[in-house]
């Protein structure tokens, strides 16, 4: 009877169904099994024949291929689908690859204009889902059984700008490779003549060292003229963009435990295990749907055990769970979500999938949550006590990184910045988490503290300040003396704010600066109701004007030539037998040249007047 029990219709029926998908398997194990056996069969003998074939020549028989039995082999390899009714899962999308790419020469002799579906507009094809799930296996079982040879990069070749220029950039106008082998008057070169075909693996996987790499190929999925079909783990990516205008789009999904019961049940028959079938659904969990990892969790089960059932499932499962790296995001909604039971250790775990950013994202997203204790005075109270604990955290952090490197406070950092916080506040999440703002706001403080000690460099000559103090008591200061006067006077009091300038030694940037320091609403809001016109008279007024610097750069005032290597010669051995050649003069003057100078202005002279006005200047003095 079913595992689930029942002496019904309905039990019978699931029993006669079970039997009938137990015999189909074993009919697909036997067939499969014969097939190898033929394969293995029709080696040996054709070696045999290529042997008989040289010794009748009087030559040595060619070496025979080195073959790896079948016993030997990994599953993954073993078991790989040789055809495309062997793949599991998404069934629909290697049907429209299939159809694109025996399309593909149709649609180019239509210049890529026919609309239809959406692949008769596209050069180049772009497959992406997790790993796993036969992307790679469906795009070289299509291609071969439409004929085409097949040029395959992955990661592991470098696929810079240069380097695709270089290799990838010649091939896209290429025909068979198998073409150039072939007679031309064969009927093989005939029919394979065009049928090639590019495959780039893991693009999403193009590194920072892969200059300009994925615009390029982007580029060239332009100008192709053969098929390149694109693979990638995760399209969402910022840097694969770039291919959303131009490549057919044909992403796949995990498939499910009904698509992989069928192909591991065949595995586990010709292997000799027994297989509970109701514990698939266990181990297409524990594996996150891949079934290449499933493969490789049966090959290895099979080493000590051959009876996989409810009682040993478990712990085989727990064994080869597929450990993730989760992002900022999810181990945010795990935290603050009110999901499942989970431990300390769990919590921490979280914590250190991401330890610089998991905290950041906590005290980005710790209000967010529906409270779901009920009075509102009880949620205050928690929202300050995590307020609390993030704080201290700060403090733990400080440890940490501090010249000390106190690592083995990062625990303790776990509880007080992610968990405790995480669980006093832990609700209904109503939307997703945001990105944490710190990055941004820090940066831009950074960039106003840099901004204010250029400002008192060049201001301490008058103001003898530190720079909080030229902040809090100055810079208000400072913006009602240089922005009041061209608001009142307009273009006339351009003069008085450039001798306010001149005075404190500020430049035009210090001048931009100042207005930027207003807190919230306030920043540059002085600037903002100054007339366009007044802004661009008081900037051509002060580039054209002198004004006086305070502080210089160290360094040559002259650009002079560059220093010429010298000869170290305190190794040097000499050569008593060669005359001492006259040195020549040095040309190298110890004069500056006021014209290279930076800090000296050379006087313009005045152009003398024309002939024509000074004779008119005696006619009017007669």
């Amino acid at each position: 009877m079913p595992a689930e029990g029942g002496s019904g219709a309905g039990a019978l029926d699931a029993k006669l169904k079970r039997e009938e998908e137990e015999r189909r398997l074993a009919e697909e194990a036997a067939e499969a099994e014969k097939k190898e056996k033929e394969e293995e069969e029709r080696r040996k003998k054709k070696a045999a024949e290529l042997a008989k074939e040289a010794k009748s020549q009087g030559r040595a028989p060619p070496s025979p291929k080195r073959e790896i039995p079948n016993s030997e082999k990994l599953w993954t390899v073993k078991y790989a689908p040789t055809s495309l009714s062997q793949i599991c899962g998404n069934k629909g999308q290697v049907k429209k690859l299939r159809d694109w790419l025996a399309n593909w020469h149709t649609y180019a002799k239509q210049d890529f204009k026919k609309v239809g579906d959406g692949g008769g507009m596209f050069r180049a094809c772009l497959i992406s889902g997790p790993p796993g799930i036969g992307k790679t296996t469906a795009a070289s079982l299509v291609a071969k059984e439409l004929g085409y040879d097949i040029l395959e990069k992955n990661a592991s070749d470098v696929r810079s700008k240069s380097l695709l220029n270089l290799t990838i950039k010649n091939v896209l106008s290429n025909t068979s490779v198998m073409g150039y082998f072939i007679n031309r008057d064969a009927e093989e070169h005939s029919e394979n003549e065009r049928k090639f075909c590019l495959i780039m693996d893991e693009v999403d996987g193009m590194s920072s060292g892969d200059h300009g790499g994925a615009g390029a190929l982007s580029a060239f999925c332009r100008i192709t003229k053969m098929p390149i079909i694109l693979i990638c783990n995760d399209k969402s990516l910022p840097k694969m963009r770039t291919f959303d205008k131009t490549t057919y789009q044909l992403p796949f999904r995990r498939p499910t435990e009904m698509e992989v019961r069928s192909r591991l049940m065949t595995i586990a028959l010709r292997e000799g295990i027994k297989l509970d079938p109701s514990v698939i659904g266990q181990l297409v969990q524990a594996t996150g749907n891949d079934i290449r990892q499933m493969i490789n969790m049966l090959s290895t089960v099979s080493k000590t055990q051959k009876h996989i059932n409810h009682e040993n499932t478990k712990a085989i499962a727990d064994s080869w769970k597929k450990h993730t790296a989760l992002k900022p995001f999810a181990i945010t909604s795990e935290l603050l979500g009110h999901g499942g039971h989970k431990t300390l250790n769990d919590k921490i775990e979280l914590y250190f999938n991401d330890i610089d950013f998991t905290p950041l994202m906590i005290q980005e997203n710790y209000l967010s949550p529906t409270p779901l204790v009920s009075s509102a005075k009880e949620h205050l109270a928690r929202v300050a006590e995590a307020a609390d604990s993030i704080s201290e955290s700060d403090r733990i952090n400080s440890l940490i990184r501090s010249s000390e490197q106190q690592w083995s406070l990062l625990p303790f950092h776990a509880v007080m910045s992610t968990v405790k916080p995480a669980s006093l506040v832990q609700g209904r999440l109503t939307q997703m988490p945001m990105f944490t703002l710190w990055l941004g706001q820090n940066s831009k403080a950074l960039k106003y503290q840099r901004l204010l000690q250029e400002l008192q460099y060049h201001t301490r000559l008058r103001t003898s300040t530190s720079k909080d103090e030229l902040r809090l008591d100055y810079v208000p200061a400072f913006e009602e003396r240089l922005a009041k006067p061209m608001l009142q006077r307009n273009e006339e009091g351009i003069s008085e704010v450039m001798e306010v300038m001149d005075y404190y030694y500020m430049t035009k940037e210090d001048y931009d600066n100042i207005f930027d320091f207003g807190v919230g609403n306030n920043a540059g809001k002085l600037l903002l109701r100054m007339p366009p016109k007044v802004k661009s008279a008081f900037t051509r007024k002060y580039n054209a004007a002198q004004h006086p610097v305070a502080i210089y750069k160290t360094g040559d005032s002259t650009r002079g030539q560059p220093r010429k290597q010298q000869v170290d010669y305190e190794d040097v051995i000499e050569d008593d037998t060669v005359k001492d050649e006259e040195e020549p003069e040095s040309t190298e003057s110890d004069t500056i040249d006021v014209k290279k100078d930076k800090l000296i202005k050379a006087v313009k002279p005045k152009k003398p007047k024309a002939a024509g006005s000074s004779k008119k200047a005696l006619r009017s003095k007669k």
